[in-house]
Formats: structure tokens, C-alpha cells, sequence
């Protein structure tokens, strides 16, 4: 009775276990998803058509311009002030063209070529970024010459107009440069393109040049940072790409919100909750409590929710101080790239906790007896499994070095390493373009993929996958219920009993078939001998 009695509180206490952490994982869901709203794909997805048309096809910055007098010109303004031409989003602020430069001379020319050739002009970098004022025409002689458009020839340093680095294609790019508002209508807009244009704004020094504004709608309550990038390498070669993210800056607007407020206050009773109940472990078990993974678990949970609720209050701050500056400054270029960033790194942190918090899940249900014997069996085979997968990373880091050698000159798909390595884990998963390869060099592109199919797919692949069921065949031969299992059964027939459901206990586990019996049992007793006299 005394052990039924301690096995009945073990019980209990992970009945609370789980019911208290399926309450925090529903509120961190209800935080998670508070965040996020479903309208900003289709918000996205309709400003990125409308913007990108024929940008993707710009080659130079004549046609840059092109460009910027059609599609940009004509998306931005509308017949009605201040909206885009959608009629539904408003801009706020002025759009804004930015562009990266590097200083003249900035790379070493050969001695022999310095006769022939005109300067050196490196790729960017921030050793060779140009930082310096100039007059109209990227004249320094010109600086003093002042005129209605001096901005568009003067630096600005990213704190200047709180920006934020942008990673681009080729390279990280700071927020400072170059800054020319296009004002909020049509007619100055259209005027301030020709008069950069006349005046060969952009030239062989610049290597990117970026389209940044802002548009708000108030039918979904989102605002949009959309960033259009144009880069150009010192080979010539031109890169274009959109970056859009959309994010909540005016929460309090619907009668949904309130309870993700509830939500956010519940999820942070909850982690006081669980920091004491670590806290207690920790003094308890002082340096022991870091051996265990689950403790590491529930200690990266926590720290992960602190930085969210610092993220979150940055995001806040950020937000309340651009909108201000918005409403005093009107007419001016706001960016919200700081922001954005802020949702950006608070949206990953939040999505890392959910994962955290999901693996989780794992741990509680060790009850489950096919659960822990997955475990159990993973766990016994890990010493194969950690070699296999160092095989695996061999193998793959081969193929793709030696995939970007051969085709990366020539083909998108394998022009760096990381690119050839993405390619090659896609050819395992089954997407892979073979005629891009096998039209480029049929025989050796043939042999590559051939050779990697065997290898990497049906011998390394399937010995992985054959380790893991041999380790589960084994462990379940050998399989015995825990103690952990015995509190599940005994759990399981008090609810049963409390539901009238009669349910006989077996070991292990309670099962409503009876048992089979050999047929030596079934066979009667034999009649007892009759007592001598």
C-alpha cells in the first residue's frame, strides 16, 4: 500500500507536469501567432508585383532609370494624395534612392597596365567605401556650389538616417550613403530622376543602389518596409532583388488583440513559475544540474524568453519613435529599417522558442511506452548514427566542392560552395534540374550524379536507415517498462475505474485482449493420488 500510495503522488505530479506546460506551450502559441497575420502575404505579394515589374531585367543604370520613370513613378502616386496607385495603401513619408560608392583608384593597378588603362575600381567593401562630400557632378572642386538638390552629393552615415545594414547578394551593405528623397508627388519625383540622370548620379564607382519606402494600410493595419536592390560587381554584372516585410506597429486596433495581451500576461506568470521551479533544482543539484539535457533545455527556454520580452520592448520603442518622427516630418524620408529589424529578430526568436518549447514535448512523452522505446533505441544506437552522419557530411562536402569546381563559372546553381552544397542535398530529396547539368557536360555531369545517387542514396542513406532499425529491433527485444511506465498504467486504471470502464492490470500495460496461454497450460491438472493408508 505504501508503494501504491508514493507511485499515485508520482503520478499526480505529472498530471500537474503536463497540464502546467501544455498551458505555457498554448499561450506561447497564442503570443507566436498573435504576432503575425495572414493578410500580410497577400500584402507582400501584391506590392512586390506592382513594383518589380521589369526590374529583374535591369541591366544598367540608363535602363535603372528606365525603370524608375515607369513603373516606380506610376505605383508610387495616384490621382489620390498620398496613396499608392492601388488606392488602398498609404505612403508614408517620401520614397527614397540610395546608393554605395567606392573611392576612386581603390584597388592596385599593374605598373605595366597603368599607361593603357584608366584606374582601378574595386568590389565593395567597407575599406574602400567612399565617405566623402561632393559638388553637382561628383565634382570636389564644386562642394561649396550650392544648389536645391546638394543632398543627393553628401554622405550620410547610417546613425544619421537610422538605418540598418542590408545583406545583399554579393555582399553586407551599411545603412548610410548617398540619400536623394523623390518627394510625394508625381511632378517632383519625375523632375528629381531627370536632374540625377543629367547629371550621371549613378556611374562606374557605384556598387548599389537601393529604392526604399514605406506604405501603410489601414484595411489590415500593416505597415510594409519594401527595399528594391540593384547591385553591381566590379565585372559589370548587375543583381536584382526585392526585400518586402510587412509588421504590426499599431496593435491595439481590433477586439482580437486584448487577448493576445492576456496571452503575453499568463506566458510571463508561467516563466516566473518555471524560473523558480529551476531555480530550486539548480540549488538542489548545483553543478549536476548541467549534465542534464533537459535542464539545458528548460534553461535555453527561458533565457530565449527573456530576450524575446527584450526584443519586444525594443521593437516598441522603435516603432512609438518613427511614427513620431513621422507625424513631425511629414513630407521627409522616414525609415522604418530599424524597426523592421527589430520584428525581423524578434519574429526568429520567437519561432526558436517554439521549437524549444515543441522538442519538449518529447521529454513528457516518456509515458508512452513506443515513445521512450524510440528513445531508448535512438539512444543505443547513437555511436553508429554519429559516425554515419560524419560519413554523410563527408561525402557531401566532397560532391559539392567538387560540383562548384567543375560547373560554378558556368552554372547559377553551384557559383559558390554554399550554393553547390544546397544543390546537392536538393538532388537527395528528389529536386534537382538534371538538364541544366547533363546539357552543360552530358558525360561528366552524367558520371556526378550518377555516382552520387549510388553512393550518397543507396549505400550510406540506407546503412543509416538499416543502423536505427537493427538498434530498434534490439531494444525492443529487450524492452522493460520503467518506472516512469508503471506510474502510466497505474494512471490509466484509476481513470478508467473513475470512467466505470473494469480493465484487468498485465504487465506491462493494460490491455482489453486476454493472454495467450501455451497449450502445456491448457492442459488439465492431473487428479490428485488417492491417500494411502
Amino acid at each position: 500500500m505504501k508503494t501504491t500510495h508514493l507511485k499515485e503522488q508520482k503520478a499526480f505530479a505529472l498530471i500537474r507536469e503536463i497540464l502546467a506546460y501544455l498551458g505555457f506551450l498554448w499561450m506561447l502559441l497564442l503570443v507566436a501567432y498573435g504576432q503575425r497575420d495572414p493578410n500580410a502575404y497577400h500584402f507582400n505579394r501584391h506590392l512586390e508585383h506592382s513594383f518589380t515589374q521589369g526590374f529583374s531585367a535591369v541591366l544598367g543604370f540608363q535602363e535603372f532609370f528606365t525603370w524608375a520613370n515607369t513603373t516606380l513613378v506610376s505605383n508610387l502616386y495616384s490621382h489620390h494624395s498620398g496613396f499608392i496607385t492601388d488606392g488602398n495603401s498609404k505612403l508614408v513619408g517620401s520614397a527614397q534612392i540610395r546608393q554605395v560608392r567606392v573611392r576612386e583608384g581603390s584597388c592596385p593597378l599593374a605598373p605595366q597596365l597603368r599607361a593603357s588603362l584608366d584606374g582601378c575600381r574595386a568590389p565593395y567593401s567597407m575599406d574602400v567605401e567612399d565617405l566623402s562630400d561632393y559638388g553637382e557632378g561628383w565634382n570636389a572642386s564644386a562642394l561649396n556650389n550650392s544648389n536645391r538638390f546638394s543632398q543627393a552629393w553628401q554622405y550620410q552615415s547610417q546613425s544619421q538616417r537610422r538605418g540598418y545594414p542590408i545583406w545583399g547578394k554579393l555582399t553586407v551593405y551599411p545603412g548610410g550613403g548617398y540619400v536623394v528623397p523623390l518627394g510625394t508627388d508625381r511632378q517632383s519625383t519625375s523632375r528629381i530622376l531627370q536632374y540625377l540622370f543629367d547629371n550621371t548620379w549613378l556611374d562606374r564607382l557605384t556598387r548599389a543602389v537601393f529604392v526604399e519606402f514605406t506604405v501603410y494600410n489601414a484595411n489590415v493595419n500593416l505597415f510594409c518596409i519594401v527595399t528594391l536592390t540593384l547591385e553591381t560587381s566590379a565585372l559589370g554584372t548587375f543583381f536584382a532583388h526585392a526585400d518586402l516585410q510587412s509588421l504590426r506597429l499599431c496593435p491595439f486596433t481590433d477586439g482580437w488583440h486584448p487577448f493576445v495581451v492576456a496571452a503575453e500576461v499568463v506566458y510571463l506568470l508561467f516563466l516566473l513559475y518555471y524560473m523558480i521551479v529551476q531555480g530550486k533544482l539548480m540549488r538542489e543539484q548545483k553543478w549536476r544540474y548541467f549534465c542534464s539535457k533537459w535542464n539545458l533545455l528548460e534553461l535555453a527556454i527561458i533565457l530565449a524568453s527573456w530576450s524575446a520580452l527584450a526584443v519586444f520592448v525594443k521593437r516598441a520603442s522603435l516603432a512609438e519613435r518613427d511614427i513620431q518622427r513621422y507625424r513631425k516630418h511629414g513630407e521627409e524620408g522616414i525609415s522604418f529599417s530599424e524597426t523592421a529589424a527589430a520584428d525581423a529578430a524578434l519574429g526568429y526568436i520567437i519561432a526558436f522558442l517554439v521549437l524549444l518549447s515543441t522538442v519538449k514535448l518529447w521529454h513528457l512523452l516518456r509515458l508512452n511506452p513506443k515513445m521512450n522505446m524510440i528513445t531508448s533505441a535512438l539512444r543505443r544506437a547513437w555511436g553508429d548514427i554519429s559516425g554515419f552522419i560524419i560519413v554523410i557530411f563527408i561525402m557531401l562536402l566532397a560532391y559539392s566542392i567538387t560540383s562548384n569546381l567543375i560547373f560554378g563559372w558556368k552554372l547559377r546553381s553551384y557559383k559558390t560552395l554554399f550554393d553547390a552544397a544546397e544543390t546537392m542535398i536538393s538532388l537527395q530529396l528528389g529536386i534537382f534540374n538534371y538538364e541544366e547539368i547533363l546539357d552543360y557536360s552530358p558525360v561528366l555531369g552524367s558520371f556526378l550524379i550518377g555516382s552520387c545517387i549510388v553512393f550518397m542514396t543507396f549505400v550510406v542513406l540506407n546503412l543509416f536507415i538499416s543502423v536505427i532499425l537493427v538498434a530498434f529491433n534490439e531494444e525492443q527485444e529487450c524492452y522493460q517498462l520503467t518506472e516512469e511506465g508503471e506510474i502510466a498504467d497505474l494512471l490509466l486504471m484509476k481513470i478508467l475505474s473513475f470512467l466505470g470502464i473494469k480493465c484487468r492490470r498485465q504487465e506491462p500495460g493494460c490491455s482489453s485482449e486476454q493472454p495467450k496461454v501455451p497449450s502445456e497450460a491448457r492442459r488439465p491438472p492431473p487428479a490428485p493420488a488417492a491417500p494411502q493408508v
